[in-house]
């Protein structure tokens, strides 16, 4: 009976390997048109572009991030943004919308964790009180912010209804632009355990919910990805 049961084993599974192996392959593939550089921040000076660019757009992880930047001891933010006017777009990012940005993302990061874990281990709290709670967290002062570096692309992409380019018309041409945000780690601790210290004494036990947000905080990175356009700029 052992060796039936053996042998019945050794065949089920031969009968599964060769299941699997005769599973056609998909056949899928992507179509979209490909994404050419034709400029960059280093062009004029015969510059290829850093490592460090493709490290950071390849990954949000904080470790990784910083020793792709030599920032080991720093809170790193990467935002993008994209638009067809490169002068207006890192006048946009660098003195209007970076710092706002990363505040915003921040806080609503907070808001988020605080509703969610609130809401999962209480269902029976009301929403307005669920809401001063979570919006009296999320305050957290961004003082201290800096700049560390950025990068720029021109890119072409052939439009979506054109098979083979004639001329520059069947392009679109638009500026990536990439900048690197960073706080000193400890004085980014400190500012954010100010901002959750509103909240000790309005729910109990607060000491998970705090380290939850906590972390959730330290591990963002990518602040969210918009399209700008010199229209947007101008209003």
């Amino acid at each position: 009976m052992k060796i039936f049961r053996k042998w019945l084993m050794l065949g089920m599974i031969a009968l599964l390997l060769s299941s699997c192996a005769s599973t056609p392959k998909s056949k899928a593939k992507d179509i979209s048109p490909s994404v050419e550089i034709v400029e960059h921040k280093g062009t004029a000076w015969g510059i290829e572009q850093p490592v460090w660019v493709s490290q950071v757009i390849g990954t949000v992880n904080q470790r990784e991030l910083r020793m792709s930047l030599g920032l080991t001891d720093k809170k790193i933010w990467v935002l993008t943004r994209s638009g067809d006017d490169l002068e207006f777009l890192q006048n946009w990012v660098d003195q209007v919308d970076a710092r706002s940005e990363i505040a915003a993302a921040i806080n609503q990061k907070i808001e988020d964790t605080v509703t969610a874990e609130l809401r999962g281990s209480n269902s029976k709290i009301e929403s307005k009180e669920l809401e001063r709670i979570s919006k009296r967290a999320a305050n957290v002062n961004t003082a201290g912010l800096e700049k560390e570096t950025d990068w720029w692309t021109k890119t072409r992409q052939l439009n979506v209804d054109v098979k083979k380019a004639k001329d520059d018309s069947d392009y679109k041409y638009q500026y990536n632009y990439l900048v690197i945000y960073s706080m000193n780690e400890d004085l980014f601790r400190k500012q954010l355990n100010n901002s959750l210290e509103n909240i000790k004494n309005e729910i109990p036990n607060s000491e998970e919910l705090i380290k939850k947000v906590t972390d959730e905080v330290i591990d963002q990175a990518l602040v969210k990805v918009t399209d700008v356009v010199k229209s947007q700029l101008t209003q």
